[in-house]
């Protein structure tokens, strides 16, 4: 069943993949270039390239830039600086927005636009669009209070997250959690349990030994925490004997069970760079095969254009012997 959902997954790929190279054949030149400036550089002219490579500088700066906004005593006028710099870059964002919105239909090829442009409005990144420009917008028309704009200015971090698009490995580990999901989620819901669990007996052992150490269920639950992610801060630790004993029953167990998630992040990795590698070796073989049979198409069709070359002329020479009979009527030139 399996082989056969990847069988019936590739034909609608390919038809995918058709799809965006007709729309990118029928759209305008400009749309065409913007598409490539926004989501693959490498294919674009050298004005969208430096659009595009200045986008990634922004997002960058950005996420420096909150950093040194948020040091005290910062000068005046670098202080005017920043804002300026702010400002620029809410502006670039914004513009930024609108044109993924536009180009929207041929980043997803296979749907109707407004359907395109709604799927990207509501995607994930497409959310991060507009978090990245639209809260510091408000602040330029609305009063805001100073808990609001040291929001605003945590949201600003928001940015960062738009280079996902320019770095493979965030697209790849993005790639891992959606194909390996119900696994991850598997073995997130056994730590948790774990955790539960742990916490509720912990609690009931140690409450009436240290009230104040264990003074709820919530204490249990974060010495639980800490012990099973391995933090051990110590700040909350048991003293009878039988806590000290669960406490390394669940030391023992967390070790087994944490390392369930890490095992299947790196299958998930392996997986699929050699889905990677297949798809680029498949690439290779595809484009040589087209090359191969390019060149045969050409070999035949000069071998059938010179065949009929060769019978025209055949036939040219027929017919003018056949023109040179039919001249003659019988005479002799003497």
């Amino acid at each position: 069943m399996a082989q056969r959902k990847r069988k019936a997954a590739k034909p609608s790929e390919r038809t995918r993949r058709e799809e965006l190279r007709h729309k990118l054949g029928d759209s305008s030149q400009f749309k065409r270039q913007t598409f490539y400036a926004l989501e693959n550089i490498r294919k674009a002219k050298w004005p969208g390239r430096i659009i595009g490579s200045a986008l990634f500088v922004l997002i960058v700066l950005n996420a420096a830039i909150v950093f040194v906004s948020a040091q005290p005593g910062l000068d005046p006028v670098a202080g005017d600086v920043i804002q300026a710099f702010y400002t620029f870059s809410t502006c670039c964002f914004a513009v930024e927005y609108a044109a993924r919105i536009w180009i929207a239909d041929l980043a997803y090829g296979h749907i109707s636009p407004a359907k395109a442009r709604l799927k990207y409005i509501i995607s994930p990144l497409g959310i991060i669009d507009l978090l990245s420009f639209f809260p510091n917008m408000l602040a330029w028309f609305f009063p805001i209070t100073p808990a609001l704009r040291n929001a605003i200015n945590l949201v600003r971090l928001v940015r960062l997250i738009k280079i996902s698009r320019y770095m493979r490995g965030l697209r790849t580990i993005g790639r891992v959690i959606v194909n390996r999901r119900s696994e991850i989620v598997a073995a997130f819901l056994v730590i948790g349990l774990l955790i539960v669990v742990a916490s509720v007996v912990m609690y009931e052992i140690e409450h009436p030994a240290q009230p104040q150490a264990f003074n709820s269920l919530f204490s249990g639950l974060w010495w639980a925490v800490e012990t099973v992610t391995g933090t051990g801060y110590g700040d909350i630790v048991p003293i009878t004997v039988p806590g000290r004993v669960v406490g390394a029953i669940i030391m023992f167990l967390s070790v087994a069970l944490v390392a369930i998630p890490g095992g299947i992040f790196s299958a998930g990795f392996v997986s699929e760079y050699q889905n990677a590698n297949l798809r680029k070796i498949e690439r290779d073989v595809k484009r040589t095969s087209e090359r191969d049979g390019e060149r045969d198409s050409s070999r035949d069709s000069a071998r059938d254009s010179a065949r009929d070359s060769a019978r025209d002329s055949a036939a040219d020479s027929a017919q003018d012997a056949a023109r040179a009979a039919a001249d003659d009527d019988g005479e002799t030139e003497y």
